[in-house]
């Protein structure tokens, strides 16, 4: 009934509507194979996104030909269970508890009633058959409430066409059962194995459940750094009664709320201040260190840190999903996080295990005849060599590198984008909003402050809705100086834009007039003297000069060192612009690029093919405008800052924050770090399954330390990705240096989930 609900939600106003579902079951890459192989077979089935680490689903189908509850109830047949979204994951490992319990129960029994035939009972004491029949069904309950675990897992991938990885476990459960079947039936006590089959379903069900649990803590801990959303204190109107106050999540703010937000906490989305001041740092917005101060009634854009020691009262202006922070948060993989090359190994893999056990099995029966010795050597080689190890480390790496760079406000949008990342050997830039900033930079911002309040307040209505990147430099500005549009009564004004000029609007006092110095009447006797020829923009009234304005491109503060970092490394940069050449090769001088690697007055047609013929499966491309779009298609891997804009994102493989290019470093980093990780679980479990399944041939692996190592070699593995990810993240924040557009004196929270503290800002 629940999902009825949610699916009747998702279809509404939609013909190919999304959900995203908790999915219990997951231990592996294998049942990731399984369930895709389960939906594609739907009819209006569209896509499927399976997160292994964090145990998640999101599906999308064409309303009225796929049913959802159907598929639900298909993938419980298999043992996966499907809940509605949460910041926590199911705990699995309790249902896995029982199981335990009952298996243990079950073994501790099947040996009390083996003694007897250990020591010696003659097959013709009266109680000896009834003794084999109690042996008989202990075995058969442990299989039925353990082994059928694996055993359904697996028959019903291989129903579908899969190799599960539970297979090795459910081929040793039910080798071993069986033989022990036919022992009993033939009244040959000394080949019953039952006793083996009871504590090996145990020990298997303990070592998933130490997996489960390890896999579970760290879904919970990725899950916290995902979603994890401060609340905050709402204060709700009633009527006749005083005002309830009520904690609630920042997803569920809409306009006209009160709330309050506590010290070292963000302001989620754009609001008004309602308490009679207050200081924030706005890092995450403009990338200025220094604290601002605002009065009440100021606007306070999302992302604005409270550094102030109490709490400060605030009315929400925008609903979340309307905020900048929401968008960034919002995005999810454009694809499944598929790992097609891993897949391809471990389904070559288990068929390896498979063939080398079976000729283990044969060696020791033929060479022995001793089918006991030789059915514990296949067993022992099914169940050690299992794959388990590799299947839960890799997507779990990914997912925990994916963690790392949000915290540093970067965002991964391609997971096919690691094993890409490796082949970079040049990086082509975009010139405006790449390698300068979105807006201009304003050389005289003192200009702004020494205006009449008044006036200030008619510019910033003037700017405020304006897209030019005059206009939005300006109304930063403002803004960061705590101004705020609240015109009095009868005040507001009409802006016209008068196209190639400027804007202009009129009140009674007269003609108010912000563009070109050309467009502007000449100034009157007793007006400012005329600005100089550097002055690029005029703020006037009737023709007087109330402020004079000198813009500038401003450079990412630590795009040369950057730059100077990458081509040290071996990578060649490019500049690709449709800026004047002369400007395109005063911006690569400054970079200290050659001049013929900038290149100008290209079209977006030009861009694409100039792309074409560079790449070699070898380019990353930065850019942010709608005519990098062409060249987006034809590069290897491509990244765009992340704007209120949103042209390219939906083709970059990641976007990333911040006045600087550090991002993009921070994503190489990783990268390696990644790599440098998987490269070690590997080596461990290659030497483990080289190790392991040669004792087994040799006949020293018995089957209880086989099924104790087994599970061991997965906690390893586990442990080995998170204790290396965070140990070469802290060697790599020691060893960088923090480029000076980044420094902060404070370290508030960050508007991101999981940060620890701002190292980037985003120019809203």
């Amino acid at each position: 009934e629940w999902l009825q609900r949610l699916v009747a939600e998702a279809e509404e106003g939609s013909d190919t509507p999304r959900l995203a579902l908790d999915l219990q079951g997951i231990s592996c890459i294998g049942c990731v194979w399984l369930i895709e192989q389960l939906f594609e077979r739907r009819e209006g089935a569209v896509a499927i996104q399976i997160n292994s680490a964090l145990g998640q689903a999101r599906l999308q189908w064409v309303r009225g030909d796929f049913d959802p509850v159907a598929f639900a109830r298909e993938l419980q047949s298999f043992g996966y269970l499907l809940a509605s979204a949460s910041k926590r994951v199911n705990q699995e490992s309790q249902s896995l508890v029982r199981r335990m319990g009952i298996t243990a129960a079950l073994a501790m029994n099947c040996m009390l009633f083996t003694v007897p035939f250990y020591f010696g009972m003659d097959a013709s004491f009266e109680y000896a058959a009834l003794i084999g029949f109690m042996i008989f069904l202990f075995a058969t309950g442990s299989v039925l409430v353990g082994g059928l675990y694996f055993i359904r897992r697996s028959w019903q991938a291989l129903r579908q066409g899969v190799i599960h990885i539970d297979l090795p476990i459910s081929l040793g459960i039910v080798l071993a059962y069986a033989g022990s079947v036919y022992a009993w039936l033939q009244n040959e006590h000394s080949f019953l194995y039952f006793d083996f089959v009871t504590i090996f379903v145990f020990l298997m069900l303990v070592g998933r459940w130490t997996q489960q649990l390890a896999v579970e803590r760290n879904r919970n801990y990725l899950l916290g750094l995902r979603d994890q959303q401060q609340q905050v204190e709402v204060t709700v109107p009633r009527p006749g009664a005083a005002p309830e106050s009520r904690k609630m999540p920042i997803t569920e703010l809409c306009p006209e709320m009160r709330y309050t937000v506590g010290p070292g906490q963000y302001v989620p989305v754009r609001s008004e201040l309602a308490s009679p001041d207050a200081t924030f740092g706005l890092e995450w917005i403009n990338g200025e260190s220094e604290a601002h101060q605002s009065r009440r009634g100021n606007s306070v854009l999302a992302g604005a840190i409270n550094l102030g020691g109490s709490r400060i009262e605030l009315v929400a202006r925008e609903h979340w999903r309307e905020s900048l922070l929401a968008a960034l948060l919002a995005h999810e993989p454009k694809e499944s996080p598929r790992h097609f090359l891993l897949e391809k190994i471990i389904k070559y893999y288990l068929a390896a295990v498979i063939v080398i056990a079976v000729a283990g099995w044969a060696a020791w029966f033929f060479t022995t005849g001793n089918p006991l010795l030789a059915l514990q050597v296949l067993i022992s080689v099914l169940v050690v060599s299992c794959p388990c190890a590799i299947g839960v480390a890799w997507p779990l790496a990914d997912e925990m590198s994916v963690s790392t760079l949000r915290q540093k406000g970067v965002f991964v949008r391609d997971q096919s984008l690691w094993h890409r990342l490796g082949q970079i050997k040049k990086i082509i830039f975009d010139k405006t909003g790449t390698l300068t900033m979105e807006n201009l930079a304003l050389r005289n911002p003192e200009v702004l402050r020494a205006l009449d309040p008044r006036h200030a307040q008619i510019l910033l209505q003037l700017v405020e809705s304006n897209l030019h990147p005059v206009s939005r430099c300006i109304r930063e500005y403002l803004l960061a100086e705590g101004l705020d549009r609240r015109p009095d009564e009868g005040e507001e004004v009409f802006v016209r834009q008068i196209l190639g000029s400027g804007l202009e609007a009129e009140t009674d006092a007269g003609i108010w007039r912000l563009g070109r110095a050309d467009w502007h009447e000449s100034a009157p006797a007793g007006s400012p003297p005329s600005e100089s020829p550097s002055r690029d923009c005029r703020f006037t009234l009737n023709g007087h000069i109330l402020a004079a304005f000198s813009l500038a491109e401003e450079i990412r503060g630590d795009a040369v060192e950057e730059i100077a970092a990458w081509r040290d490394q071996g990578l060649d940069i490019y500049i690709l612009s449709g800026d004047r050449q002369e400007k395109v090769d005063a911006m690569a001088r400054q970079l200290g690029l050659p001049s013929h690697n900038a290149l100008g007055a290209m079209s977006p047609t030009d861009k694409a093919a100039w792309v074409e013929t560079l790449d070699q499966n070898d380019t990353l491309m930065i850019g942010d405008g709608a005519n990098d779009s062409l060249a987006f298609d034809r590069t290897w891997c491509k990244g765009t800052p992340a704007v209120d804009r949103g042209l390219l994102e939906e083709k970059a493989d990641f976007y990333f924050l911040g006045r600087g290019l550090s991002g993009i470093r921070n994503l190489f980093e990783t990268s390696r770090n990644r790599s440098k990780t998987l490269k070690r679980v590997f080596t461990f479990t290659i030497a483990y399954n080289v190790g392991a399944i040669t004792l087994c041939l040799a006949g020293l692996m018995n089957p209880l330390l086989a099924a104790i190592v087994m599970p061991l070699s997965s906690v390893i593995s586990i442990s080995s990705v998170i204790i290396q990810t965070k140990v070469r993240e802290r060697r790599t924040a020691r060893a960088a240096p923090i480029p000076p557009a980044t420094r902060t004196t404070a370290a508030p929270s960050s508007p991101f989930p999981g940060a620890k503290r701002p190292k980037a800002a985003a120019t809203v």
